[in-house]
């Protein structure tokens, strides 16, 4: 788990709530559910009639029906999904009034600590998610971003002056000075894990039944003319005519040349067993030695050559192939069961409630 990804919502997650907040239609909000029925264009029956008036609090701080029913308006834009069902919609609210909760509970553990929201800090908290997030994480917010003719910057902006981001980047301070900071796995630990779970660093071996093949495809049609099966073949020959002089060349041959989607494997098709390939196909595999190629095999699917492979056996990653990765899983699973430890004891010193059944 990266930093500043254990808030109750994530920057992106709040970002696209912001955003769809921004971007909805003014909505007059009632609390009255009778008038909100009579106005939103439901596809389906779905009713706010069954939510208390008060859905949750916690510290002297409530969580009211009115209160959810305008968020859902603005996350919705005023219209509820199709797919939206009155149980999917409880359990929307659910979800709402346990995050209520939660956040409400650790913000005063933070404050109390001395991690006042401001809007200072709400920067250092954004920068510090640019800073551990993925490229792949910070690609999809800058789009986001985007597709609202906006930038980091602007954004940044416009949300550091927002009392809730204020919030959210004072409890990732706090947790992660307080808890994440503290959960390291070190390489003992990690061994002791390695010894203790041999079976989960295995790769298990191919069956005994099974064959393995790689191939490369020119492909044509079963109902092709007679002048493009030509040219299929005529290609298949002038590459099969190559692996006779160097065989070596197999996986580049088929990285490049083969048409089939296991291309991109260099051929690889993996083990198989009988019955899971065409006839022809099975029958050129069952007639070769491994590591030997064939001559041309013709399939419903076009041409193949052929080569068949070494069944794996059964193989053990080294600590050191792995003690890398599996320090940070470990590390992820230890933030993960101590912040759930973590917030459902200042949840409960907090006594929260929650009301809708």
């Amino acid at each position: 788990m990266k930093k500043a990804s254990f808030v109750i919502l994530t920057l992106t997650a709040a970002a696209s709530i912001s955003f769809a907040a921004d971007t909805a239609a003014p909505q007059k909000v009632a609390a009255d559910s009778k008038v909100i029925k009579a106005t939103m264009p439901l596809a389906k029956p779905v009713s706010f009639d069954s939510l208390p008036e008060v859905i949750a609090e916690v510290d002297g701080k409530k969580l009211t029906k009115a209160e959810v029913i305008q968020k859902i308006m603005a996350m919705t834009g005023g219209k509820m999904p199709q797919e939206m069902t009155q149980q999917l919609l409880e359990n929307v609210v659910k979800r709402m009034a346990t995050e209520f909760v939660q956040s409400t509970a650790l913000l005063e553990a933070a404050i109390k600590a001395g991690f006042k929201p401001s809007p200072e800090l709400a920067v250092k908290g954004f920068n510090d998610y640019l800073k551990t997030a993925t490229p792949f994480q910070v690609e999809q917010l800058k789009k986001g971003l985007a597709q609202r003719s906006t930038t980091l910057e602007a954004f940044i902006e416009t949300k550091k002056t927002d009392k809730v981001f204020q919030e959210q980047m004072a409890i990732n301070a706090f947790m992660e000075k307080n808890i994440i900071s503290k959960c390291q796995v070190d390489e003992k630990e990690a061994k002791a894990y390695y010894d203790a779970n041999p079976k989960a660093f295995e790769t298990p071996a191919d069956g005994k039944d099974s064959m393995k093949a790689s191939h490369i495809l020119i492909m044509v049609k079963e109902n092709a003319d007679a002048k493009t099966k030509d040219a299929a073949k005529a290609k298949a020959e002038k590459l099969l005519a190559l692996l006779k002089k160097d065989a070596k060349l197999f996986n580049e041959l088929a990285e490049k040349e083969s048409q089939c989607p296991s291309a991109k494997n260099k051929g690889s098709l993996g083990a198989f067993k009988k019955g899971q390939m065409v006839p022809e196909f099975e029958q050129a595999v069952v007639n070769l030695k491994t590591s030997e190629i064939s001559g041309i095999v013709e399939t419903k699917f076009g041409y193949h050559i052929i080569r068949r492979d070494t069944l794996k056996k059964a193989e053990k990653k080294t600590f050191a192939e792995v003690k890398d990765k599996l320090q940070l899983v470990l590390k992820q699973q230890k933030i993960q069961k101590t912040l759930g430890t973590f917030i459902k004891k200042t949840t409960d010193e907090a006594k929260g409630k929650i009301y809708i059944k």
